[in-house]
């Protein structure tokens, strides 16, 4: 007998006896999740009829990862008037989050308990763009599984095209969106990780906007640490970039996050063929380099015209020490290294990145909670000085509360977003996927209203 023989076999005889409720036997239970193909980035509603008023329902989720991997959550409910559950309306009981959420069985996953310990890293959840994501989404009642539904998700449209480029130099990837154009640009930085940032750029290209992830450390043929980058290298991109068939030069914009969001509000600062700039737990100044190899060098992040961009050195204070000669294998909070060196305002003026200079609107990212560095101060500096020097178009400053420096763009499973293995990044898993779901359509109407072509603003 098979599994599925003995399941069905199972629930006729439990009907058989009475023990599930009447309205299941005679009408049915329907579990719909709607779109049922969708973006990564997309919100789905899902919702159950058939059941019970006031009867407990179970609804699970589960999905595989490119590691093979499994992850779960569950929530419970008490059916509503008409037998009908709906998780944009109602909060569960119990169960892996908390309050109204419609996406909250798809943020709030965790890895299953029997992963073994040396599988559970990444701590995060790992994908493949070109692969897409199914979930599969399980009613139960009383224990017994009743119905089922899935939902597939994709982290790129099918009619984006890519294309990697190796090129005068360059190493990235270029992602167009379908369609003749010319589409609207983005400029896509990835942060202190280094590499190409895909993700961001393969779902820009999925919304209508030609982007272009354009690594400039920790790639072939790239520097392997993020010290003196030279900012003619990231013009060099750009010219690129904008020289490409379907590529509107003449609406481009920039994003990126942590170092990324620095690096992107300095490039739009030196170069005015940019006219927007996206920039999530960024920084109002330059910092020193970063070297995952070793000790932090004290060096410049950047140069420019064959001279270091002017920076600011992270000042560890006894606190940081003691957590940094303790070790244990803890993660590091590197908050107070950076904070404490925001004091020294002479220094932090010289420091200081002219953010007036930008040509165009200007939004920011971040989380209150941030333990990495205070994004949240750093963004507030920056429109306080858009504000103090006239800066003539819009400024907006996104700041979440609870949540900390991994802010997604994306409804995968928030696990991972707390800390990595070395870093503490801040915030909670719940804060930090509400940020996501708030700020990435915010962040979406922001690049199409400040990218828009003259006919269409007419």
């Amino acid at each position: 007998m098979t599994p599925e023989t003995y399941r069905l076999l199972l629930i006729s005889l439990i009907e058989l006896v009475g023990l599930l409720p009447s309205d299941i036997r005679e009408n049915g239970v329907k579990l719909r999740v709607e779109p049922a193909s969708a973006l990564i980035d997309e919100a789905v509603t899902i919702t159950a009829s058939g059941v019970q008023h006031g009867e407990p329902v179970t609804i699970r989720a589960t999905m595989t990862d490119s590691r093979g991997r499994e992850w779960q959550s569950h929530a419970v409910f008490m059916g509503g008037d008409g037998g009908r559950i709906d998780l944009a309306q109602m909060a569960p009981n119990e169960g892996t989050y908390r309050g109204v959420d419609p996406m909250g069985l798809l943020w709030s996953m965790q890895l299953a308990p029997d992963i073994p310990e040396n599988d559970r890293e990444p701590r995060g959840f790992a994908y493949d763009l070109q692969q897409p994501l199914v979930t599969k989404f399980i009613l139960e009642v009383e224990g017994i599984e009743v119905t089922t539904c899935e939902l597939k998700r994709m982290m790129m449209d099918p009619g984006v095209k890519v294309l990697d480029v190796k090129e005068d130099g360059l190493i990235g990837q270029l992602y167009m969106p379908a369609g003749a154009g010319p589409h609207p640009a983005v400029l896509v930085l990835t942060g202190s990780d280094g590499g190409i940032n895909r993700t961001d750029a393969a779902l820009l290209a999925s919304r209508g906007f030609a982007a272009f992830a354009l690594a400039y450390f920790r790639a072939e043929g790239l520097p392997d640490r993020l010290v003196e980058i030279p900012l003619e290298y990231l013009k060099k991109g750009i010219d690129w970039f904008v020289r490409q068939e379907g590529v509107d030069g003449k609406r481009l914009g920039v994003i990126g996050g942590s170092k990324g969001g620095e690096l992107g509000l300095l490039l739009g600062a030196t170069f005015p063929e940019i006219r927007a700039v996206v920039a999530y737990v960024p920084s109002h100044v330059a910092w020193q380099g970063i070297s995952w190899s070793g000790p932090p060098p004290d060096a410049p992040s950047w140069s420019y015209q064959g001279q270091p961009v002017p920076y600011l050195r992270g000042q560890p204070t006894p606190a940081f020490l003691g957590q940094f000669m303790g070790g244990g294998g803890q993660p590091m909070k590197l908050l107070d290294l950076y904070r404490s060196a925001l004091d020294n305002q002479e220094v932090v003026e010289r420091a200081l990145i002219p953010v007036e200079k930008i040509n165009g609107p200007v939004m920011l990212v971040s989380g209150r909670e941030d333990a990495l560095w205070p994004s949240t101060l750093m963004a507030d500096k920056v429109i306080e000085r858009l504000r103090e020097h006239k800066h003539p178009f819009p400024r907006q400053h996104l700041a979440y509360d609870g949540a900390g420096h991994a802010i997604r763009k994306s409804f995968l499973p928030a696990a991972g977003t707390i800390a990595t293995r070395q870093l503490m990044l801040g915030g909670s898993e719940e804060a930090n996927a509400k940020a996501q779901a708030d700020s990435w359509p915010k962040v979406l109407q922001f690049l199409r209203t400040s990218l828009q072509s003259k006919e269409s603003s007419r």
